[in-house]
Protein backbone atom coordinates (compact mmCIF):
# COMPACT_ATOMS: atom_id res chain seq x y z
CA UNK A 1 0.00 0.00 0.00
CA UNK A 2 1.30 3.46 -0.91
CA UNK A 3 2.14 5.97 1.81
CA UNK A 4 0.06 9.18 2.04
CA UNK A 5 2.99 11.16 0.61
CA UNK A 6 3.24 8.88 -2.44
CA UNK A 7 -0.47 9.15 -3.14
CA UNK A 8 -0.65 12.97 -2.98
CA UNK A 9 -1.90 14.82 -6.06
CA UNK A 10 0.77 17.53 -6.38
CA UNK A 11 -1.31 19.36 -9.01
CA UNK A 12 -4.10 20.03 -6.49
CA UNK A 13 -4.01 23.06 -4.24
CA UNK A 14 -5.39 20.98 -1.35
CA UNK A 15 -5.27 17.20 -0.92
CA UNK A 16 -6.71 15.06 1.85
CA UNK A 17 -5.27 11.54 1.74
CA UNK A 18 -6.47 8.52 3.75
CA UNK A 19 -7.88 10.70 6.55
CA UNK A 20 -8.96 8.69 9.61
CA UNK A 21 -10.18 10.25 12.87
CA UNK A 22 -11.68 8.52 15.91
CA UNK A 23 -13.31 9.99 19.01
CA UNK A 24 -13.37 7.14 21.47
CA UNK A 25 -15.57 4.43 19.96
CA UNK A 26 -16.95 6.81 17.30
CA UNK A 27 -15.16 6.80 13.94
CA UNK A 28 -15.76 10.26 12.49
CA UNK A 29 -13.54 9.80 9.41
CA UNK A 30 -12.86 6.37 7.92
CA UNK A 31 -10.44 7.14 5.10
CA UNK A 32 -11.25 10.36 3.25
CA UNK A 33 -9.50 11.08 -0.06
CA UNK A 34 -10.27 14.47 -1.58
CA UNK A 35 -8.60 17.01 -3.89
CA UNK A 36 -9.52 20.67 -4.40
CA UNK A 37 -8.08 22.91 -7.11
CA UNK A 38 -7.44 26.64 -7.37
CA UNK A 39 -10.45 28.52 -8.75
CA UNK A 40 -12.80 25.63 -7.94
CA UNK A 41 -15.95 25.64 -5.82
CA UNK A 42 -16.37 22.14 -4.40
CA UNK A 43 -19.69 21.19 -2.82
CA UNK A 44 -19.45 18.79 0.14
CA UNK A 45 -22.69 17.11 1.16
CA UNK A 46 -23.78 14.32 3.48
CA UNK A 47 -26.10 13.55 6.36
CA UNK A 48 -25.43 15.05 9.78
CA UNK A 49 -22.75 12.93 11.40
CA UNK A 50 -21.23 11.96 8.02
CA UNK A 51 -17.96 13.63 9.03
CA UNK A 52 -18.14 16.99 7.25
CA UNK A 53 -17.35 19.21 10.24
CA UNK A 54 -14.63 16.83 11.43
CA UNK A 55 -13.02 16.94 7.98
CA UNK A 56 -13.03 20.75 8.09
CA UNK A 57 -11.25 20.71 11.45
CA UNK A 58 -8.59 18.47 9.97
CA UNK A 59 -8.12 20.77 6.95
CA UNK A 60 -7.80 23.84 9.17
CA UNK A 61 -5.36 21.84 11.35
CA UNK A 62 -7.34 22.52 14.52
CA UNK A 63 -6.86 18.82 15.28
CA UNK A 64 -4.61 16.06 14.05
CA UNK A 65 -5.56 12.92 12.18
CA UNK A 66 -5.13 9.41 13.57
CA UNK A 67 -4.09 8.24 10.10
CA UNK A 68 -3.52 9.97 6.77
CA UNK A 69 -2.55 13.56 6.04
CA UNK A 70 -3.58 16.94 4.61
CA UNK A 71 -1.38 18.58 1.97
CA UNK A 72 -1.15 22.10 0.58
CA UNK A 73 0.55 22.17 -2.83
CA UNK A 74 2.10 18.80 -2.01
CA UNK A 75 3.53 19.91 1.36
CA UNK A 76 2.14 18.23 4.47
CA UNK A 77 0.13 20.48 6.81
CA UNK A 78 1.12 19.96 10.44
CA UNK A 79 -1.65 20.13 13.06
CA UNK A 80 -1.53 22.20 16.21
CA UNK A 81 -0.76 25.66 14.86
CA UNK A 82 -3.61 25.88 12.39
CA UNK A 83 -3.45 25.93 8.61
CA UNK A 84 -2.44 29.44 7.53
CA UNK A 85 -3.61 28.65 4.01
CA UNK A 86 -7.25 28.01 4.99
CA UNK A 87 -9.95 30.18 6.57
CA UNK A 88 -13.36 28.96 7.66
CA UNK A 89 -16.83 30.41 8.20
CA UNK A 90 -18.76 28.26 10.67
CA UNK A 91 -22.47 27.49 10.74
CA UNK A 92 -22.66 28.03 14.49
CA UNK A 93 -20.59 31.18 14.35
CA UNK A 94 -17.22 31.31 16.08
CA UNK A 95 -17.65 34.96 16.99
CA UNK A 96 -17.05 36.28 20.51
CA UNK A 97 -20.54 37.50 21.43
CA UNK A 98 -19.36 39.94 24.10
CA UNK A 99 -17.07 41.81 21.67
CA UNK A 100 -17.85 44.23 18.86
CA UNK A 101 -17.87 43.29 15.18
CA UNK A 102 -14.63 45.23 14.74
CA UNK A 103 -12.89 43.48 17.62
CA UNK A 104 -13.92 40.09 16.21
CA UNK A 105 -12.41 41.10 12.88
CA UNK A 106 -9.18 42.10 14.61
CA UNK A 107 -8.90 38.68 16.27
CA UNK A 108 -9.16 36.97 12.88
CA UNK A 109 -6.79 39.18 10.86
CA UNK A 110 -3.22 38.71 12.07
CA UNK A 111 -1.83 40.94 9.32
CA UNK A 112 -3.85 43.92 10.57
CA UNK A 113 -3.26 43.07 14.25
CA UNK A 114 0.47 43.74 13.86
CA UNK A 115 -0.04 47.27 12.55
CA UNK A 116 -0.35 50.54 14.40
CA UNK A 117 -3.95 51.68 14.83
CA UNK A 118 -4.99 48.05 14.39
CA UNK A 119 -8.50 48.36 15.83
CA UNK A 120 -9.40 51.24 13.53
CA UNK A 121 -8.02 49.41 10.50
CA UNK A 122 -9.87 46.18 11.39
CA UNK A 123 -13.14 48.06 11.89
CA UNK A 124 -12.81 49.79 8.53
CA UNK A 125 -11.90 46.54 6.77
CA UNK A 126 -14.79 44.48 8.15
CA UNK A 127 -17.37 47.17 7.35
CA UNK A 128 -16.02 47.46 3.80
CA UNK A 129 -16.09 43.69 3.31
CA UNK A 130 -19.64 43.38 4.67
CA UNK A 131 -20.85 45.93 2.15
CA UNK A 132 -18.90 44.28 -0.65
CA UNK A 133 -20.63 40.97 0.00
CA UNK A 134 -24.13 41.99 1.15
CA UNK A 135 -26.06 44.72 -0.62
CA UNK A 136 -27.42 47.34 1.75
CA UNK A 137 -25.81 45.77 4.82
CA UNK A 138 -26.03 48.23 7.73
CA UNK A 139 -23.97 46.30 10.32
CA UNK A 140 -21.41 48.60 11.94
CA UNK A 141 -18.03 47.76 13.40
CA UNK A 142 -19.06 49.14 16.79
CA UNK A 143 -22.13 46.87 17.03
CA UNK A 144 -21.84 44.16 19.66
CA UNK A 145 -22.23 40.66 18.24
CA UNK A 146 -24.64 39.71 21.02
CA UNK A 147 -27.07 42.39 19.81
CA UNK A 148 -27.16 41.08 16.23
CA UNK A 149 -29.75 38.70 14.77
CA UNK A 150 -28.77 35.17 13.74
CA UNK A 151 -28.66 36.26 10.08
CA UNK A 152 -26.50 39.29 10.87
CA UNK A 153 -24.07 37.21 12.91
CA UNK A 154 -23.76 34.80 9.97
CA UNK A 155 -22.98 37.72 7.68
CA UNK A 156 -20.19 38.85 10.02
CA UNK A 157 -18.88 35.27 10.24
CA UNK A 158 -18.70 35.02 6.45
CA UNK A 159 -17.13 38.45 5.99
CA UNK A 160 -14.57 37.80 8.73
CA UNK A 161 -13.47 34.55 7.09
CA UNK A 162 -12.64 36.43 3.89
CA UNK A 163 -10.44 39.08 5.54
CA UNK A 164 -7.20 37.11 5.19
CA UNK A 165 -6.61 38.00 1.55
CA UNK A 166 -3.52 35.80 1.34
CA UNK A 167 -5.37 32.59 2.41
CA UNK A 168 -6.04 30.69 -0.84
CA UNK A 169 -8.60 28.25 0.64
CA UNK A 170 -12.01 29.21 2.04
CA UNK A 171 -14.23 26.70 3.87
CA UNK A 172 -17.93 27.49 4.24
CA UNK A 173 -20.05 25.43 6.64
CA UNK A 174 -23.80 25.89 5.96
CA UNK A 175 -23.26 29.60 5.22
CA UNK A 176 -26.80 30.34 3.97
CA UNK A 177 -28.85 28.48 6.59
CA UNK A 178 -29.55 31.74 8.43
CA UNK A 179 -29.76 33.91 5.30
CA UNK A 180 -32.71 34.57 3.01
CA UNK A 181 -33.54 36.31 -0.25
CA UNK A 182 -31.11 38.95 -1.45
CA UNK A 183 -28.46 38.01 1.12
CA UNK A 184 -28.22 34.49 -0.37
CA UNK A 185 -27.90 35.84 -3.92
CA UNK A 186 -25.26 38.37 -2.80
CA UNK A 187 -23.31 35.66 -1.04
CA UNK A 188 -23.12 33.33 -4.03
CA UNK A 189 -22.16 36.18 -6.35
CA UNK A 190 -19.22 36.87 -4.04
CA UNK A 191 -18.29 33.17 -3.93
CA UNK A 192 -18.18 33.14 -7.73
CA UNK A 193 -15.99 36.25 -7.75
CA UNK A 194 -13.55 34.69 -5.25
CA UNK A 195 -13.29 31.51 -7.33
CA UNK A 196 -12.68 33.57 -10.47
CA UNK A 197 -9.86 35.30 -8.58
CA UNK A 198 -8.27 31.87 -7.94
CA UNK A 199 -9.45 30.85 -4.47
CA UNK A 200 -10.34 27.23 -3.73
CA UNK A 201 -13.69 27.03 -1.93
CA UNK A 202 -15.36 24.15 -0.14
CA UNK A 203 -19.09 24.68 0.37
CA UNK A 204 -20.96 22.50 2.88
CA UNK A 205 -24.73 22.77 2.59
CA UNK A 206 -27.91 20.72 2.96
CA UNK A 207 -29.59 22.96 0.37
CA UNK A 208 -28.91 20.72 -2.58
CA UNK A 209 -30.32 23.01 -5.24
CA UNK A 210 -27.96 25.75 -4.06
CA UNK A 211 -25.03 23.35 -4.13
CA UNK A 212 -25.80 22.21 -7.68
CA UNK A 213 -26.26 25.79 -8.92
CA UNK A 214 -23.19 27.32 -7.29
CA UNK A 215 -20.41 24.71 -7.42
CA UNK A 216 -18.20 23.09 -10.06
CA UNK A 217 -18.02 19.64 -8.49
CA UNK A 218 -19.81 17.81 -5.65
CA UNK A 219 -18.35 15.24 -3.24
CA UNK A 220 -20.67 13.07 -1.14
CA UNK A 221 -19.52 12.09 2.34
CA UNK A 222 -21.06 9.06 4.06
CA UNK A 223 -19.91 7.28 7.21
CA UNK A 224 -16.69 9.28 7.24
CA UNK A 225 -15.59 8.64 3.63
CA UNK A 226 -16.16 10.13 0.18
CA UNK A 227 -18.53 7.70 -1.56
CA UNK A 228 -19.28 9.65 -4.75
CA UNK A 229 -18.11 12.64 -6.78
CA UNK A 230 -20.11 14.36 -9.51
CA UNK A 231 -19.75 17.32 -11.83
CA UNK A 232 -22.34 19.84 -10.68
CA UNK A 233 -23.73 20.39 -14.17
CA UNK A 234 -24.53 16.67 -14.38
CA UNK A 235 -25.96 16.35 -10.85
CA UNK A 236 -29.62 16.29 -9.82
CA UNK A 237 -31.19 16.23 -6.38
CA UNK A 238 -32.43 12.69 -7.03
CA UNK A 239 -28.92 11.48 -7.84
CA UNK A 240 -27.48 13.16 -4.77
CA UNK A 241 -30.21 11.74 -2.53
CA UNK A 242 -29.38 8.30 -3.85
CA UNK A 243 -25.67 8.90 -3.19
CA UNK A 244 -26.53 9.72 0.40
CA UNK A 245 -29.06 6.87 0.59
CA UNK A 246 -31.86 9.34 1.26
CA UNK A 247 -35.51 8.95 0.35
CA UNK A 248 -36.77 11.89 -1.68
CA UNK A 249 -40.45 11.21 -1.15
CA UNK A 250 -40.14 11.25 2.61
CA UNK A 251 -39.27 14.92 2.79
CA UNK A 252 -40.72 16.58 -0.28
CA UNK A 253 -44.32 15.43 -0.10
CA UNK A 254 -46.56 16.81 2.61
CA UNK A 255 -49.46 14.84 3.99
CA UNK A 256 -53.01 16.16 4.27
CA UNK A 257 -54.09 14.68 7.60
CA UNK A 258 -57.64 14.08 8.73
CA UNK A 259 -58.27 16.51 11.57
CA UNK A 260 -60.80 16.59 14.36
CA UNK A 261 -63.78 18.53 13.00
CA UNK A 262 -64.86 19.86 16.39
CA UNK A 263 -61.58 19.87 18.24
CA UNK A 264 -61.01 22.30 21.07
CA UNK A 265 -59.07 25.50 20.34
CA UNK A 266 -56.51 25.68 23.17
CA UNK A 267 -54.79 28.71 21.57
CA UNK A 268 -56.27 31.98 20.36
CA UNK A 269 -54.08 34.81 19.08
CA UNK A 270 -55.42 38.23 18.08
CA UNK A 271 -53.61 39.35 14.90
CA UNK A 272 -54.05 42.20 12.43
CA UNK A 273 -54.85 41.30 8.84
CA UNK A 274 -52.25 42.29 6.30
CA UNK A 275 -54.77 43.92 3.96
CA UNK A 276 -56.43 46.40 6.30
CA UNK A 277 -54.62 47.88 9.27
CA UNK A 278 -57.78 48.27 11.37
CA UNK A 279 -59.09 44.72 11.02
CA UNK A 280 -58.40 41.85 13.38
CA UNK A 281 -58.18 38.12 12.83
CA UNK A 282 -58.37 35.64 15.65
CA UNK A 283 -56.08 32.69 15.01
CA UNK A 284 -57.92 29.75 16.49
CA UNK A 285 -55.53 26.82 16.69
CA UNK A 286 -57.17 23.50 17.41
CA UNK A 287 -55.93 20.61 19.48
CA UNK A 288 -53.84 18.22 17.37
CA UNK A 289 -53.15 20.70 14.58
CA UNK A 290 -49.77 21.35 13.00
CA UNK A 291 -49.68 25.07 12.29
CA UNK A 292 -47.02 26.73 10.15
CA UNK A 293 -45.84 30.32 10.33
CA UNK A 294 -44.35 31.26 6.98
CA UNK A 295 -43.15 34.35 5.14
CA UNK A 296 -39.94 36.31 4.75
CA UNK A 297 -37.64 36.03 7.77
CA UNK A 298 -38.00 38.76 10.37
CA UNK A 299 -41.65 39.59 9.62
CA UNK A 300 -42.82 38.70 13.14
CA UNK A 301 -42.93 34.91 13.20
CA UNK A 302 -40.53 34.66 16.14
CA UNK A 303 -42.48 37.34 18.00
CA UNK A 304 -45.71 35.34 17.59
CA UNK A 305 -44.07 32.27 19.09
CA UNK A 306 -42.68 34.32 21.97
CA UNK A 307 -46.03 35.98 22.59
CA UNK A 308 -47.67 32.56 22.92
CA UNK A 309 -44.81 31.31 25.11
CA UNK A 310 -45.13 34.35 27.43
CA UNK A 311 -48.96 34.39 27.16
CA UNK A 312 -48.92 38.06 26.24
CA UNK A 313 -51.93 40.36 25.90
CA UNK A 314 -54.17 39.23 23.08
CA UNK A 315 -53.13 35.60 23.52
CA UNK A 316 -55.28 32.97 25.22
CA UNK A 317 -53.61 29.64 25.94
CA UNK A 318 -55.11 26.61 27.66
CA UNK A 319 -52.33 24.11 28.29
CA UNK A 320 -48.70 23.59 29.15
CA UNK A 321 -46.16 24.87 26.59
CA UNK A 322 -42.71 23.66 25.50
CA UNK A 323 -40.55 25.93 23.33
CA UNK A 324 -37.67 25.07 20.99
CA UNK A 325 -35.72 28.30 20.30
CA UNK A 326 -34.18 29.07 16.93
CA UNK A 327 -30.68 29.90 18.20
CA UNK A 328 -29.63 26.57 19.66
CA UNK A 329 -26.12 27.65 20.63
CA UNK A 330 -27.25 30.65 22.72
CA UNK A 331 -30.57 29.40 24.09
CA UNK A 332 -30.96 25.73 23.21
CA UNK A 333 -28.19 23.48 24.49
CA UNK A 334 -26.29 23.10 27.73
CA UNK A 335 -22.89 22.61 26.06
CA UNK A 336 -21.06 21.14 29.06
CA UNK A 337 -23.73 18.53 29.73
CA UNK A 338 -24.21 15.15 28.13
CA UNK A 339 -27.12 14.15 25.91
CA UNK A 340 -29.03 12.57 28.78
CA UNK A 341 -29.03 15.72 30.94
CA UNK A 342 -29.91 17.98 28.01
CA UNK A 343 -32.77 15.71 27.00
CA UNK A 344 -34.33 15.14 30.41
CA UNK A 345 -33.90 18.53 32.11
CA UNK A 346 -37.30 19.96 31.08
CA UNK A 347 -39.15 16.75 31.98
CA UNK A 348 -37.43 16.24 35.34
CA UNK A 349 -40.33 17.60 37.40
CA UNK A 350 -42.55 14.79 36.16
CA UNK A 351 -40.00 12.02 36.64
CA UNK A 352 -40.42 11.49 40.34
CA UNK A 353 -42.58 12.02 43.40
CA UNK A 354 -42.45 14.43 46.31
CA UNK A 355 -39.52 16.28 44.78
CA UNK A 356 -37.36 13.15 44.52
CA UNK A 357 -36.13 12.18 41.06
CA UNK A 358 -36.73 8.67 39.81
CA UNK A 359 -33.52 7.50 38.16
CA UNK A 360 -35.38 4.59 36.54
CA UNK A 361 -38.01 6.85 34.97
CA UNK A 362 -35.31 9.22 33.74
CA UNK A 363 -33.28 6.38 32.21
CA UNK A 364 -36.37 5.02 30.45
CA UNK A 365 -37.23 8.43 29.06
CA UNK A 366 -33.71 9.06 27.79
CA UNK A 367 -33.42 5.58 26.22
CA UNK A 368 -36.75 6.05 24.46
CA UNK A 369 -35.87 9.33 22.77
CA UNK A 370 -32.24 8.52 21.98
CA UNK A 371 -33.41 5.32 20.29
CA UNK A 372 -36.42 6.90 18.58
CA UNK A 373 -34.34 9.63 16.93
CA UNK A 374 -31.14 7.60 16.59
CA UNK A 375 -28.96 10.22 18.33
CA UNK A 376 -25.42 9.51 17.18
CA UNK A 377 -23.06 8.92 20.11
CA UNK A 378 -25.79 7.82 22.52
CA UNK A 379 -27.00 9.24 25.81
CA UNK A 380 -23.56 9.64 27.37
CA UNK A 381 -22.08 11.71 24.53
CA UNK A 382 -21.31 15.35 25.36
CA UNK A 383 -23.27 17.90 23.36
CA UNK A 384 -20.14 19.62 22.08
CA UNK A 385 -19.10 16.35 20.44
CA UNK A 386 -22.32 16.05 18.40
CA UNK A 387 -22.99 17.37 14.91
CA UNK A 388 -25.46 20.24 14.58
CA UNK A 389 -28.20 17.90 13.38
CA UNK A 390 -27.79 15.55 16.34
CA UNK A 391 -27.79 18.51 18.73
CA UNK A 392 -31.06 19.60 17.16
CA UNK A 393 -32.54 16.12 17.60
CA UNK A 394 -31.84 16.35 21.33
CA UNK A 395 -33.38 19.83 21.63
CA UNK A 396 -36.55 18.83 19.76
CA UNK A 397 -36.78 15.57 21.73
CA UNK A 398 -36.47 17.54 25.00
CA UNK A 399 -39.62 19.48 24.15
CA UNK A 400 -41.62 16.40 23.16
CA UNK A 401 -40.35 14.48 26.22
CA UNK A 402 -42.25 16.89 28.48
CA UNK A 403 -45.95 16.63 29.27
CA UNK A 404 -46.64 19.87 27.37
CA UNK A 405 -49.71 19.78 25.13
CA UNK A 406 -48.46 22.70 23.01
CA UNK A 407 -45.07 22.63 21.26
CA UNK A 408 -43.56 25.80 19.75
CA UNK A 409 -40.76 25.33 17.19
CA UNK A 410 -38.65 28.24 15.93
CA UNK A 411 -37.00 27.18 12.63
CA UNK A 412 -36.07 23.82 14.22
CA UNK A 413 -34.49 22.18 11.17
CA UNK A 414 -32.00 24.88 10.17
CA UNK A 415 -28.83 23.05 9.13
CA UNK A 416 -30.37 19.58 9.56
CA UNK A 417 -29.83 16.88 6.96
CA UNK A 418 -32.54 15.28 4.83
CA UNK A 419 -32.85 12.02 6.80
CA UNK A 420 -33.01 13.81 10.16
CA UNK A 421 -35.73 16.08 8.78
CA UNK A 422 -37.72 13.04 7.71
CA UNK A 423 -37.42 11.55 11.21
CA UNK A 424 -38.53 14.78 12.87
CA UNK A 425 -41.41 15.33 10.42
CA UNK A 426 -42.74 11.88 11.33
CA UNK A 427 -42.30 12.63 15.02
CA UNK A 428 -44.29 15.86 14.76
CA UNK A 429 -47.11 14.15 12.87
CA UNK A 430 -47.26 11.23 15.31
CA UNK A 431 -47.36 13.56 18.31
CA UNK A 432 -50.08 15.70 16.68
CA UNK A 433 -52.08 12.53 16.05
CA UNK A 434 -51.92 11.95 19.82
CA UNK A 435 -53.50 15.37 20.42
CA UNK A 436 -50.52 17.67 20.75
CA UNK A 437 -50.71 21.07 19.08
CA UNK A 438 -47.57 22.09 17.17
CA UNK A 439 -46.85 25.65 16.00
CA UNK A 440 -43.84 25.83 13.75
CA UNK A 441 -41.93 28.60 12.01
CA UNK A 442 -39.64 27.68 9.13
CA UNK A 443 -37.49 29.81 6.84
CA UNK A 444 -37.87 27.08 4.16
CA UNK A 445 -41.22 27.25 2.37
CA UNK A 446 -41.03 23.59 1.33
CA UNK A 447 -41.20 22.51 4.98
CA UNK A 448 -44.60 24.17 5.36
CA UNK A 449 -46.13 21.35 3.29
CA UNK A 450 -45.87 19.22 6.42
CA UNK A 451 -48.44 21.49 8.15
CA UNK A 452 -52.24 21.34 8.29
CA UNK A 453 -52.64 25.11 8.03
CA UNK A 454 -50.16 27.89 7.34
CA UNK A 455 -50.36 31.57 8.22
CA UNK A 456 -48.14 33.69 5.99
CA UNK A 457 -46.85 36.58 8.09
CA UNK A 458 -45.88 39.92 6.61
CA UNK A 459 -44.99 43.03 8.64
CA UNK A 460 -46.33 41.36 11.82
CA UNK A 461 -49.73 40.77 10.20
CA UNK A 462 -51.50 37.78 8.66
CA UNK A 463 -51.15 38.17 4.89
CA UNK A 464 -52.75 34.84 3.97
CA UNK A 465 -54.11 31.64 5.47
CA UNK A 466 -53.44 28.43 3.52
CA UNK A 467 -54.75 24.94 4.18
CA UNK A 468 -54.04 21.41 2.93
CA UNK A 469 -53.17 21.18 -0.75
CA UNK A 470 -53.20 24.98 -1.08
CA UNK A 471 -49.92 25.11 0.85
CA UNK A 472 -47.39 25.55 -1.93
CA UNK A 473 -44.15 27.45 -2.45
CA UNK A 474 -45.85 29.66 -5.02
CA UNK A 475 -48.75 30.55 -2.69
CA UNK A 476 -46.41 31.40 0.20
CA UNK A 477 -44.13 33.51 -1.99
CA UNK A 478 -47.10 35.30 -3.54
CA UNK A 479 -48.53 36.19 -0.13
CA UNK A 480 -45.12 37.19 1.18
CA UNK A 481 -44.49 39.74 -1.58
CA UNK A 482 -47.97 40.80 -2.70
CA UNK A 483 -48.85 44.47 -2.43
CA UNK A 484 -51.38 45.33 0.26
CA UNK A 485 -54.90 45.82 -0.99
CA UNK A 486 -56.61 49.16 -0.45
CA UNK A 487 -59.81 49.37 1.56
CA UNK A 488 -62.72 50.64 -0.53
Amino acid sequence: MNSPQERTNTDALLSVVGAVKNYGLTQALSGVNLDVNSGEVLGLIGHNGAGKSTLMRMITAEEGLDEGAVYFKGARVRPGRGNKYAQMAYQETSLAAELTVGDNALLADSAVARKANARKLAAKKIEKRLREIFTGCDIRAEDYVDDLSIAQRQMVEIARATLADDAPILLLDEPTESLTGTAVKDFYAYVKAMATAGKAIILISHRLNEVIANTDRIAVLKDGAVVAERKSQEATTDLLFNDMSGELSEVTEGNVRELRENGDAPIRVEMELGSFEDEQKTLRIRQGEIIGLAGIEGQGQEEILKSIWHRNKGVAVNGEIAYVPGDRQRFGIFPLWRVRENLSVSASAGLGKYGIRSRGAENALVRKWVSLLNVRGGQNAYMTGLSGGNQQKVIVARAFATTASIILLDDPFRGVDIQTKAQLYRLIEEEADQGRTVIWYSSENSEMRQCDRVFVIRAHKVAKELEGNDITDAAIISASFAEKSVKA
